[in-house]
């Protein structure tokens, strides 16, 4: 009797091990298979689709860092600038070392012309990575807009030493140079992007200024 007991229990604890590993496994199969399709649609531009597929499970993985920045992405490519905004924010609470999800916030802030907002989600990108090319470039493009030259030049300065063959940071240095007198720089970097970029209209206009 003892071991029929013994016997019943170890059957009942192996059906319930069964049970939770094939539970389990549908949830994952489930977060697996909806992802997956939503990529497939936005493969096909029906970003519409691609949001449905994961909102349609969206409540049970509500805290997946993955669910959520993608969909800033699919609703910021819909033109729902706050909804992105929204799941960005949240994907940020989730991971708040992600240079991506905040990377990624800063487009529907832009979009939304939220630029305090912007300035300071880059200067949070930088208190991670102090040498993040996107961050010292678009703060930088910042104060250049705002007229702050001084500090325009030290972001700028860095996007350019990280990646002298781009041409945004030689066309921006350039123009900031040129605002701060130093005409001789000024050409040289404007110079750089017109061969970037030929016949690019902004780059030809500071050369007209420093000639």
């Amino acid at each position: 009797m003892k071991n029929y007991v013994t016997f019943s229990l170890m059957a009942i604890a192996l059906i319930l091990i069964i049970f939770i590993t094939q539970a389990g496994s549908l949830l994952q199969d489930e977060k697996i298979t909806s992802f997956n399709a939503s990529l497939v649609y936005e493969g096909k531009g029906e970003y519409k689709l691609a949001i449905d597929e994961l909102n349609k499970i969206y409540d049970k993985y509500k805290n997946n860092y993955l669910f959520n920045v993608r969909l800033g992405w699919l609703y910021y490519n819909v033109k729902d600038y706050k909804k992105s905004k929204e799941y960005y924010k949240e994907a940020i609470k989730i991971n708040p070392q992600s240079i991506e999800a905040m990377t990624g916030f800063t487009m529907p802030l832009s979009a939304l012309g939220d630029w305090n907002e912007v300035q300071a989600t880059y200067e949070n990108i930088l208190k991670i990575d102090q040498n993040n090319y996107t961050a010292n470039l678009r703060l930088g493009q910042i104060y250049l807009a705002n007229g702050s030259y001084a500090n325009a030049k030290k972001y700028l300065e860095t996007a350019n030493r990280l990646f002298p063959a781009e041409y945004e940071p030689n066309l921006s240095l350039g123009w900031t140079y040129y605002y701060l007198g130093n005409t001789a720089s000024a050409k040289e970097l404007l110079t750089n992007a017109l061969m970037l970029s030929p016949n690019d209209s902004l780059a030809l206009q500071g050369l007209k200024l420093v000639k």
